[in-house]
């Protein structure tokens, strides 16, 4: 997938890949790597502008679900479609594997990541046998119809 407007392009990857792997810890040091022989599908999605990784993001099944984690952008590459990017391909990858819902969690002051994914369809939810308070990060969930 590339957007002609802000010419980055968006490509699944391999973690197999030592390259990317690098780009990787440098938008984010603390990323999450799901090894590959790790029992739980999962793939990678990277943004690059040129040759350079503007962000990267996971999407993984995990106890019966689909969890969007892992999405980080550089702080130069803002505010230019890449977090949409990297959440719709990541959607559209686990529609592909026969999702019929899929969660994410993040805390409630990040806005940004609220604001991207409840544009996709995402409500607020505490799954069951989660204690939800304000003071903790909260799940969100969307639900996959077919039309």
């Amino acid at each position: 997938m590339e957007s002609k407007r802000n010419k980055f392009k968006i490509r699944k990857v391999a973690i197999e890949n030592d390259e990317w792997k690098a780009q990787a810890l440098s938008v984010y040091e603390n990323l999450l790597f799901v090894e590959p022989a790790s029992k739980h599908p999962h793939a990678y999605f990277a943004a690059y502008k040129g040759r350079q990784m503007a962000g990267h993001s996971i999407v993984l099944h995990s106890d019966g679900r689909w969890i969007l984690d892992g999405l980080r952008v550089k702080p130069e590459h803002r505010e230019q479609g890449i977090g949409k990017a990297l959440t719709e391909a990541r959607i559209r990858y686990a529609v592909s594997k026969g999702a019929k819902e899929i969660w994410y969690c993040c805390a409630d002051d990040n806005l940004v990541t609220i604001c991207c994914h409840v544009r996709f369809g995402f409500k607020k939810i505490c799954p069951a046998h989660h204690e939800c308070s304000p003071k903790t990060a909260h799940w969100y969930k969307l639900n996959i119809t077919t039309q």
